[in-house]
């Protein structure tokens, strides 16, 4: 189990580094995932499966290599990492191979993997032209409500603007308040409500806002 320490009263701003992510921190980053979204692998993976699918997870991105990293950034604070997210381009599509479905066979077998892949499916997004997509904001528990969010998002927006996109987009939970507020601060405004049964069914909940902030 990855542990992550508490923050130190008074962290200076400048003493968490923000870069992109490295093939050995993909534990790290897996486990971060596994408690920010435990509501999603549960679902995802079944409540008795969240470390096997979190282990298939982890085994699909080493196997890909640093295709598997492209775009991720996390926030490291002396030596730990206490966020992470992901800016993903449309070019970046089809960066899998199959190795992230072939370790969901190899660890959940056929019934568990089909499960799982198609409840995650439930979540992708349509990258178009011009878009940097913002998935899997995610910061220990311990670190949030101190910045790291809004610098993890700050970084991806630089590295955005240095890629000539055009906009930002993003799904939030029509439930999930705090970050909307966040998104609505660094100046992403809400487009439209996604809904699907099927969501529903698996995940508890069926709305999730997209939310798009121009680079222009």
């Amino acid at each position: 189990m990855y542990a992550v320490a508490a923050p130190p009263i008074g962290v200076p701003a400048d003493d968490v580094v923000i870069r992109p992510a490295r093939l050995s921190d993909i534990e790290a980053i897996v486990a971060l995932h596994r408690e920010a979204f435990a509501d999603t692998f549960g679902a995802a993976f079944g409540p008795r499966d969240r470390e096997r699918g979190a282990q298939a997870l982890a085994t699909g991105w080493r196997r890909q290599g640093p295709a598997a990293l492209r775009g991720m950034l996390v926030a490291e604070y002396a030596g730990q990492l206490i966020g992470t997210t992901s800016l993903r381009t449309r070019d970046m599509i089809g960066d899998g191979g199959g190795f992230a479905e072939a370790a969901f066979f190899e660890t959940l077998g056929v019934w568990g993997a089909l499960r799982s892949l198609f409840a995650l499916s439930l979540l992708d997004h349509q990258i178009e032209r011009g878009e940097g997509f913002i998935a899997d904001v995610a910061v220990a528990p311990e670190w949030r409500r101190r910045g790291i969010a809004r610098a993890l998002l700050q970084r991806a927006e630089d590295d955005a603007r240095a890629r000539s996109l055009t906009y930002l987009g993003l799904y939030v939970r029509e439930s999930n308040h705090g970050a909307r507020a966040l998104y609505e601060r660094l100046g992403f405004q809400a487009m439209y409500i996604r809904r699907s049964l099927f969501a529903r069914l698996f995940f508890g909940q069926d709305g999730w806002i997209y939310m798009r902030k121009d680079l222009a």
